[in-house]
C-alpha cells in the first residue's frame, strides 16, 4: 500500500504555558488512588481500551512523534494482574482503538493510514485503507459504524460495518483531531491534539466547541456514565468534563512525574489515552515512562491504574468553559 506521508508539523503540538484548574478535593476524593500497573512497555504511547474480562490493550505508536517515528507495530495485552504479552504485531504506528458491538477489536495505524480488525479468535485483517489520512481515535456505535479522527485532514471519517469509508464531518474547529468518543444520543466528542479544545459534533453533524482544557495539547477521551474523561496531555492531567462543558481535575497534580498516590497528588508524564473497566472500578492511562525526555519521545511507556471507589463522588473544582 502506497500512502503519502503525514505533514511533520501536524504531529507536533506547541506546548504553551498553562494555568492549572483550581482543585478542591473532598473527603471522598482522597480515597481515589493512582498506582503503577505492570511494568514499562517497550513501545510508544498509543491507544488504550479494556475488554469485558478486564484485559487492557495498549497500542505501540512508535518511538517518537514526527517524521519517521510513528512506526510502532505492536499491540500489547495486559491481563488484570498487569502481566503483558504481544497480542498483534502488524500495526504501523498504533494509535486509537475500540471494541465493536460483536467483540471485534479495531485498531488504527496513523503511519500506515489504515484500520485493522482483530476478531475475538485473534484473526487479523485490514478493515479499511482508503479515505484515511493519519487515522487516530475510533468510536463505534451500537450498529457497528466506525467514526475515525483523521489527524492529517482535520476531519472525521465514517466507516460502515462493511468497510466503506466516507467523510462524516470536516471543520475548522478540528485541529489534528485525536481522541473521539460517542454518547448514547449519538453525539461525538473529539479532543484536539494541536490545542486544548474538546469539540462536540451532534447527530446532525453540527460542530461546536465544548470547552478548552489546560496544556494546549490533548490526548484521547472516553464517555462514561454521563461524563467525558479527557486526557490533557500537555497539562499532565486527566479532566472530568460534563456534557455542558464544565470540567474538574480528575487525576494528576499538573506536575510532570510518575508518582503514585491520591489521584490529585499523583503525577503523569504526557499521558495519552484512557480506558475504563466494564464494571467502572478502574481507569487505565498510558504515558511516557521518562520524566525528563522531550514530549516527542514516547517510548518506553507506562500504564497507570486509577481506582474509583463506588461511593466516591468528586466535589466540583473548576467550572471553566
Amino acid at each position: 500500500m502506497s500512502t503519502p506521508p503525514l505533514p511533520a508539523l501536524v504531529l507536533i503540538a506547541t506546548l504553551a504555558p498553562f494555568g492549572l484548574a483550581q482543585q478542591t478535593p473532598s473527603t471522598a476524593d482522597g480515597a481515589w488512588r493512582v498506582e503503577t500497573f505492570g511494568t514499562e512497555l517497550p513501545g510508544g504511547t498509543g491507544g488504550v481500551d479494556v475488554d469485558r474480562h478486564g484485559n487492557v490493550y495498549v497500542a505501540d505508536f512508535g518511538s517518537k512523534l514526527g517524521a519517521g517515528g510513528s512506526g510502532g507495530n505492536k499491540l500489547f495485552k495486559m491481563d488484570p494482574s498487569g502481566k503483558h504479552t504481544v497480542f498483534a504485531d502488524t500495526l504501523r504506528g498504533g494509535s486509537g482503538n475500540a471494541f465493536g458491538p460483536n467483540g471485534d477489536f479495531f485498531q488504527s495505524s496513523i503511519g500506515g493510514h489504515f484500520i485493522t480488525r482483530i476478531t475475538p479468535e485473534g484473526k487479523t485483517s485490514i478493515f479499511a485503507n482508503t479515505g484515511l489520512r493519519g487515522p487516530v481515535g475510533i468510536a463505534i456505535d451500537e450498529e457497528g459504524m466506525l467514526f475515525v479522527s483523521n489527524c492529517g485532514s482535520n476531519s472525521i471519517a465514517e466507516i460502515t460495518p462493511d468497510g466503506e469509508v466516507g467523510v462524516y464531518c470536516k471543520s475548522a474547529l478540528l485541529s489534528c483531531p485525536n481522541g473521539i468518543t460517542i454518547d448514547p444520543d449519538h453525539n461525538l466528542y473529539v479532543a484536539n491534539f494541536n490545542n486544548g479544545d474538546v469539540i462536540k459534533i451532534d447527530w446532525e453533524s453540527k460542530v461546536t466547541k465544548l470547552c478548552t482544557l489546560p496544556g494546549n495539547n490533548n490526548g484521547h477521551l472516553i464517555y462514561h456514565e454521563n461524563f467525558l474523561y479527557v486526557v490533557a496531555r500537555g497539562a499532565h492531567q486527566i479532566f472530568k468534563v460534563s456534557l455542558d462543558g464544565k470540567f474538574t481535575v480528575f487525576a494528576g497534580s499538573g506536575i510532570r512525574g510518575r508518582d503514585d498516590g491520591p489521584a490529585l497528588e499523583a503525577t503523569f508524564s504526557f499521558p495519552n489515552d484512557i480506558g475504563v473497566s466494564p464494571d467502572g472500578k478502574f481507569f487505565y492511562v498510558n504515558h511516557n515512562a521518562s520524566i525528563t525526555e522531550p514530549h516527542t519521545e514516547l517510548a518506553p511507556m507506562l500504564v497507570r491504574r486509577i481506582s474509583i471507589p463506588a461511593k466516591a463522588v468528586p466535589k466540583a473544582a473548576s467550572t471553566a468553559k
